[in-house]
């Protein structure tokens, strides 16, 4: 197996002697500071280094690269052995990041009479300027999720009766705001309510209780 990575993956400087160009090649583009962190290659104290700005950067400092590769299209090209199932998700990341952002101001309008209009439509700029990147457009032409959360996590907020927080405005009407059943109830509570009432109510988790209330009995809903 190390023999096959070998092959494929080098982190080392080459003979600038024996593969001048690629040895260039090298040079110019996959010498960086240390990056590695999995997998560990083998990195060869030869005595070869490349002079970076007066600083002799040796086998230490290569970026993971393929020979073959680095020589057709001449440019950055790092090459990692991907052993970890962590790199599937830094590949896919990693591929689909997009195009660099463009960078926007927002400016006051100069009308024809050489006035200028102080006030700033932050919302109309937003929409005008706003950048989707190809990647970006074809994912939501064919209305993929654009993100998503596994496993789902809901924070449940419990308390004893009547030390529930309630949240309000200076100008509301404090009367009509203690008034309302939301004040009272919540979703932790209501859902322990109901498993105490009803025992078609028992088998259902928080969430399988909140995405299927459209066939739970009316009398449940209604006592909840």
């Amino acid at each position: 197996m190390l023999a096959y990575i070998d092959r494929i993956i080098s982190v080392e400087i080459p003979d600038s002697i024996e593969q001048p160009q690629l040895y260039e090649c090298v040079k110019k583009h996959m010498m960086h500071g240390p990056c590695d962190d999995y997998p560990i290659y083998k990195r060869r104290n030869d005595g070869k280094y490349i002079d970076r700005n007066g600083v002799a950067l040796d086998n230490r400092y290569v970026v993971p690269y393929n020979p073959y590769l680095l020589l057709k299209y001449q440019a950055h090209l790092n090459i990692e052995w991907c052993h970890q199932s962590m790199f599937i998700k830094y590949l896919l990341k990693y591929i689909n990041k997009g195009y660099d952002r463009i960078t926007a101001a927002l400016v006051p309008v100069e009308n024809e009479d050489g006035t200028t209009e102080q006030s700033v439509n932050e919302i109309k700029h937003y929409l005008d300027g706003r950048y989707i990147s190809p990647c970006e457009a074809c994912w939501r032409i064919f209305s993929f999720q654009i993100h998503k959360r596994s496993p789902v996590v809901e924070r449940l907020y419990f308390y004893l009766p009547g030390e529930n927080s309630v949240i309000f405005e200076d100008s509301d009407d404090i009367d009509a705001l203690l008034s309302k059943p939301i004040v009272k109830k919540s979703m932790f509570n209501s859902w322990l309510q109901a498993n105490g009432i009803f025992q078609q109510a028992k088998h259902l988790t928080n969430l399988q209780f909140i995405t299927n209330l459209h066939t739970l009995p009316l009398k449940m809903l209604k006592a909840m």
